[in-house]
């Protein structure tokens, strides 16, 4: 009752962050990153239809994607939509897979279905070298899949050319789905309908791996124009952190201003939020895990 010693308020402190558990992956046999002086793998999205382009279908999986790769330590680097053309897909598939590197990943969403316009497949075997050959494996779990229809559907050669993938592909598949996860050079071949696009990447997303991070809410009833250069001037001291600065706008909100804190070393990220907590008037802190 004498007062809080300094120990205690360190100890406190250092309750603030939240650190990735560093395990090994079931399965796939990869292990996760052990050390945060490891790079971070990058990834990319490309997204592919004209639909997306045209707004007569809302893109979802985006968003998603892009928490779902943050909550496991991948950079989510570029996103990119094109149309649904094979040298778009491929110019752009090349220039993603150079920005993400070998150890990156290039997710494609869209193009996979049964009619004219769905030329994913095609445009990355033509952009990877490879040609089109039927899958014998997912032919058999579409033809499964088809028969037990109500009435029965038929095996039609549209339907076929969901089962025709680029050859000497890795094929993966997801609990309860004949979807074929088509992998060429790390690019992971998905579907554009969101349902379908998640489970397949929640079902092998021990695949997704990247070093531990740690990051901070803290909340503030300054304005972004009061605090702009205090956050300026901390950010330029911890150029390895990530600071960011966001306006509440719904009604009912108790702070003006979000800052978050983010980066890889615990330590630098503790000096940052020092660093914050002593040039602005914090109202309150919260520690969370997205993803």
């Amino acid at each position: 009752k004498g007062g809080v010693s300094l120990a205690r308020v360190r100890e406190e402190r250092m309750m603030m962050f939240v650190k990735r558990a560093c395990v090994v992956a079931a399965g796939a046999g990869r292990a996760r990153f052990l050390s945060t002086a490891m790079s971070p793998p990058k990834a990319a999205l490309l997204i592919i239809g004209d639909e997306v382009l045209k707004g007569t279908v809302e893109d979802k999986n985006t968003p998603w994607l892009a928490k779902k790769l943050y909550s496991r330590g991948v950079d989510l680097v570029r996103v990119e939509i094109v149309p649904d053309d094979k040298k778009d897909v491929g110019d752009t598939l090349e220039r993603l897979r150079a920005r993400v590197g070998p150890s990156g990943f290039v997710f494609t969403s869209g193009g996979i279905g049964p009619t004219h316009d769905d030329i994913t497949y095609e445009a990355i075997a033509e952009a990877s070298g490879r040609r089109l050959e039927v899958h014998e494996p997912t032919l058999a779990l579409m033809r499964k899949f088809y028969a037990a229809k109500d009435p029965p559907q038929e095996l039609n050669e549209q339907r076929i050319r969901m089962a025709t993938l680029p050859n000497d592909c890795e094929v993966l598949y997801t609990e309860g789905l004949w979807v074929p996860l088509c992998i060429v050079d790390r690019t992971y071949i998905l579907p554009g309908i969101p349902r379908l696009f998640r489970a397949m990447i929640e079902g092998n997303e021990d695949r997704f791996v990247g070093p531990e991070r740690y990051f901070a809410h803290l909340f503030t009833n300054l304005l972004e124009g009061d605090l702009a250069a205090h956050l300026t001037k901390v950010a330029a001291e911890h150029p390895d952190v990530q600071i960011g600065s966001y306006p509440g706008t719904a009604k009912g909100l108790d702070y003006h201003v979000k800052i978050t804190v983010d980066g890889r070393q615990r330590d630098h990220v503790e000096k940052a939020v020092q660093g914050v907590e002593g040039s602005i008037a914090i109202t309150r802190s919260m520690v969370s895990w997205e993803g």
